[in-house]
């Protein structure tokens, strides 16, 4: 095995250890209701959770998410993600950072996808009621192809979008859009988008409909490019 992409990721965890050894932390949880389309179709509950920090030289998120749905005793529908990112501020709106990644999707062909990187991020917008960050990172990606059992390792290039819209005292929209370009003959670009709309009903209860869309330029036989999924789910907000 290629040893360059675990390499970058210890060197990116290392990163991230600073900034995560604080407190301060504020957050959500939530459990809701998916509907699937692409390589699963299917409806299931999922569950997801995230949690960020803001330190005067930190600023940190971490983020985990499970679906899992099963008919007649057979799973239809299974899928983990879990990533983490640590920034070190630079100046008022610049900021490096490392980033980790990991998703186990049973029905995408993949056994998981892993991924490792450092960059520059930028606060292009910043008042009350919107923030704009758009960053770009060099780093690695790793796949095992669930039917041959064959580990792939690639160098990756990857950037992000993260909107947040106050609309209101009650009421949020958000956007997150990751694109990875990685080896054309290996795993290709991964591009995912998350498009949320988040409404306060009482106290820390809100409820939240989001849309979610996962693209692969290359994917194992038999799958196809694109899964998208449909929720409707309740949030507990907590911390400051």
């Amino acid at each position: 095995m290629n040893r360059t992409p675990l390499s970058i990721a210890i060197l990116t965890a290392a990163c991230l250890a600073p900034g995560l050894a604080s407190a301060d932390w504020k957050g959500e949880a939530e459990l809701g209701y998916v509907k699937t389309g692409g390589n699963t179709d299917t409806a299931s509950l999922n569950a997801k959770a995230k949690a960020e920090q803001e330190l005067d030289k930190w600023r940190n998120a971490l983020a985990i998410e499970a679906t899992n749905n099963s008919t007649d005793g057979l799973t239809t529908a299974e899928r983990y993600f879990a990533s983490g990112q640590s920034n070190y501020k630079v100046s008022e709106r610049g900021y490096f950072f490392g980033f980790l990644g990991y998703e186990a999707d049973r029905f995408s062909g993949y056994d998981y996808r892993a991924t490792a990187n450092i960059g520059y991020g930028h606060r292009v917008v910043q008042n009350d009621a919107v923030t704009l960050d758009l960053e770009i990172a060099p780093g690695a990606r790793q796949s095992q192809i669930k039917l041959t059992e064959e580990t792939e390792d690639e160098f990756t290039v990857r950037g992000a979008l993260k909107l947040l819209w106050n609309i209101s005292k009650t009421a949020k929209f958000t956007e997150d859009l990751t694109t990875e370009a990685g080896d054309k003959d290996k795993g290709g670009v991964v591009t995912r988008s998350v498009t949320a709309l988040t409404a306060q009903v009482a106290g820390n209860l809100h409820t939240k409909i989001s849309y979610t869309m996962r693209h692969s330029s290359v994917v194992p036989t038999g799958k196809k490019k694109v899964d998208d999924e449909v929720a409707i789910a309740l949030l507990y907000s907590f911390g400051k």
